[in-house]
């Protein structure tokens, strides 16, 4: 699979001002205009708040998985603790039930 720029920006002139746009790529035909700003009277103006705009978008991006993907792994540590945790108290009461069951036996 190609590997793209999933967070581009385009330039557009409307009535004689740029508007500068931070655009998601959805998919290879769809995109999302992410955040826009209009009003700027030349379009270097526009260029050069996009790419500020696109490079703290993109920070915010990567500060943003990082969080997620740390809150994932702790809770699927916690559930590994859990779940063995669980195992450890079943394997007890098995152990106790087989002890039970074999003083049966002997008497």
């Amino acid at each position: 699979m190609a590997k793209g720029k999933k967070y581009d920006f385009n330039l557009v002139l409307v009535d004689g001002s740029w508007t500068a746009e931070i655009v998601r790529k959805i998919t290879s035909k769809k995109t999302v205009v992410s955040k826009s700003q209009a009003g700027f009277a030349s379009e270097e103006e526009a260029k050069i708040w996009a790419e500020t705009e696109l490079k703290g978008f993109l920070q915010n991006q990567i500060e943003r998985n990082a969080r997620r993907i740390r809150l994932v792994s702790e809770s699927v540590e916690e559930n590994a603790e859990e779940s063995a945790e669980e195992s450890d108290e079943s394997d007890e009461s098995d152990e106790s039930d087989e002890s039970e069951a074999s003083e049966k036996d002997d008497a």
